[in-house]
């Protein structure tokens, strides 16, 4: 069959693009893909849908998507750089623009008539949000404090905040010591505790009536909860791996939820009635390497409006107003904030987020950001109490410590113990031990003499959060990841400079088995692999062609592990084979290499495989709330964190306009 598609003949028998001029020939996936947006009919053809009709339903990165739309746009652009063929729809998917007939020269002339039009409209949008952005990234001043009233202070931590602000009544999860959680609600302000369960989200509906909430005992189901006749009911099942979050939706009959498929992708927005039993995917997932998208979600009470976080990077978030529950773009705006959590004020004219410990205002109609109040603690839930502006919000604080496992005597000692989130120990040999904290007025870098307990604070030009970092053989040195890129700190000269831009897409980075060589992750291949960068020569070397995440070498050997695939993996003279079989996706990063043997976190305990005798040993069994964070001596010793009991606050503002 041919069709005509605009100025371009496309020939499903000979796989051929055609112009008057030139023509070439297609490979298999843009040729599928291809008549994939022939069959939509000018509709939008959804991510889903390709990789059911082009990979035939097979796992594949986003990278993957984005490469065969990029090829066939490249090709047809090639044939007729006049039109535009391709549309991509932010969130849902792409589109075929003209029409594709056979042999309809009317056809062809009419839409690309329309053309001009539509990149008129869509200048237009783009000066808009442009200005939008700018307005948004100046918060105004905030000339008359706001003051907070304790609401509960129970002990623990209150968790998964959910309103019903025409009520005055909200719900919330209060974890135990035993693991389980208890789900409570505050109703005409009498707080009463509903059940028990090992519940990990939970969602209070508009009228007040009914809970939504997800029973993680013996897998992952989404039930519902009448409050009025205590009585339970199961929706639809889950996956523990899509770590759903949910709200009500415009009415008692739906919910809107985000999820993910699985670990290397981030969250989409979908929704689900309880009258058809059906889902509708609402947004897109974002593409390869962004591991949260869409994880922020809030539905307006009282006008049809969906607003949506993006994470888009450290300190960058993307907000998306949805009309709803047609999904068209009102606003799109980019953030410089690490968004926490968001909900609508009441009458839906401005959206209330966190960011760490401070709660904005953006207002909508003005593009302008407010900063409400700075508090001490970071905010986990942020919803509307009531109809008259108060916000209901709980903080939190995480504490934990770090331990010295002696191998030799078997037996455990604080090494860095206070009030503080104390992360990612690294260390090679005693007595120094480096670790992040935010035991200052900011989260930073420290160090531990744990001869003379001195601790000491590196001053690097920007807040370290939680980034992956490494220590070179004698610790002189420390090589970590900022904003996209790969940066070296020298410890005595107290200096810092760069060593791979943002270009290419770095991230993973270890030192090799000596300090000339960086070991890196980047996607710039258009999946996750390995690759070595020589600091004499500044030569640039790719080393795995099926997958690589996190690398050491050891005698020219090379140990790593996939991004999708378990297990530690084994490279030499281009022979490559899995070496430990037992290590989960998640632990990616959790693993060392240290001598002539791999230690690697598995089931919250460290076991060792020996490279020389093949076998592997449970190595050390940490505390229950150990958090996989851990670091292996020259002498064996283990440095590891665990976290301490949580603890947080229930808060309300009243806000005023």
């Amino acid at each position: 069959m041919r069709y005509e598609i605009a100025a371009i003949r496309f020939d499903t028998v000979n796989r051929t693009l055609t112009s008057s001029t030139d023509s070439i020939r297609l490979e298999p996936k843009p040729y599928l893909l291809l008549q994939t947006l022939i069959a939509a009919n000018g509709n939008v053809v959804s991510r889903d849908k390709l990789i059911a009709e082009v990979w035939q339903g097979r796992v594949v990165t986003e990278s993957a998507i984005n490469k065969a739309v990029s090829t066939l746009r490249q090709y047809m652009n090639k044939l007729d750089g006049k039109t535009e063929y391709i549309e991509t729809i932010p969130t849902l998917g792409y589109r075929l623009i003209p029409a594709a007939t056979s042999h309809t020269p009317a056809t062809i002339n009419k839409t690309s008539s329309r053309i001009a039009p539509l990149l008129g409209v869509s200048l237009l949008i783009t000066s808009v949000c442009a200005f939008i952005a700018y307005q948004f990234m100046q918060p105004a001043q905030n000339n008359e404090p706001l003051l907070p009233q304790k609401l509960t202070s129970q002990s623990g931590i209150e968790l998964q905040l959910s309103s019903a602000p025409q009520y005055k009544s909200f719900s919330y999860l209060h974890p135990t010591d035993t693991q389980q959680s208890e789900l409570w609600l505050n109703h005409s302000e009498q707080h009463r505790k509903l059940f028990s369960g090992n519940i990990s989200t939970q969602a209070l509906s508009s009228d007040a009536k009914h809970i939504a909430y997800i029973d993680d005992d013996n897998g992952c189901t989404v039930k519902q909860f009448d409050i009025a006749q205590a009585r339970h009911t199961t929706l639809f099942s889950c996956q523990p791996i899509e770590n759903i979050k949910l709200i009500w939706g415009a009415n008692p009959h739906e919910i809107i939820y985000r999820k993910r498929t699985n670990i290397h992708s981030g969250y989409g927005l979908y929704r689900f009635d309880l009258n058809t039993k059906q889902h509708i995917q609402l947004t897109l997932p974002p593409i390869s390497g962004n591991l949260r998208g869409d994880h922020l979600f809030s539905l307006s009470t009282t006008k049809d409006q969906l607003a949506a976080a993006r994470y888009l990077g450290e300190d960058k978030h993307e907000l998306t107003v949805y009309d709803y529950p047609s999904m068209s773009v009102k606003s799109t705006v980019k953030l410089p904030y690490n968004l926490t959590a968001l909900t609508w004020s009441a009458s839906g004219q401005s959206i209330y987020f966190s960011a760490g410990s401070s709660i904005y205002r953006a207002d909508i109609k003005s593009s302008k950001v407010k900063l409400l109040h700075k508090l001490t603690a970071p905010i986990e839930s942020l919803v509307l109490q009531d109809n008259n502006e108060t916000l209901l919000f709980n903080q939190y604080k995480l504490t934990s410590l770090i331990h010295l496992f002696d191998v030799s005597e078997q037996t455990f000692s604080p090494l860095v113990d206070n009030q503080a989130l104390n992360r990612l120990p690294r260390a090679n040999q005693m007595p120094q031990v480096w670790y992040i904290s935010d035991h200052g007025a900011h989260s930073a870098l420290w160090s531990i003499n744990t001869e003379t307990q001195q601790h000491t604070q590196v001053h690097l030009p920007h807040i370290f959060n939680f980034q992956r970092y490494q220590l070179n053989n004698d610790a002189s040195k420390i090589l970590f990841e900022y904003q996209d890129a790969i940066y070296q700190f020298a410890i005595n000269s107290q200096k810092t400079m760069q060593l791979i831009g943002t270009e290419l897409k770095p991230y993973v980075a270890n030192y090799s088995q000596d300090d000339h060589e960086i070991i890196y992750s980047s996607e710039r291949s258009g999946s996750w692999q390995l690759w070595s960068l020589n600091l004499i020569t500044n030569q640039h070397q790719q080393l795995t062609t099926q997958g690589g995440y996190s690398g050491y070498k050891l005698n020219n050997v090379l140990y790593f592990t996939k991004f999708t695939q378990p297990g530690i993996w084994q490279l030499e003279d281009g022979q490559e084979f899995v070496v430990v079989t037992d290590v989960s996706v998640r632990n990616w990063l959790n693993w060392r290499l240290r001598d002539n043997a791999l230690y690697y976190e598995k089931d919250k305990s460290i076991w060792r495989f020996d490279l020389k005798t093949k076998q592997k040993k449970l190595y050390f069994t940490p505390p229950q709330r150990f958090i996989g964070q851990f670091d292996i001596l020259q002498n064996g010793d283990v440095v590891f964190s665990e976290l301490k009991q949580p603890s947080g606050e229930l808060w309300q503002l009243a806000v005023k306009n």
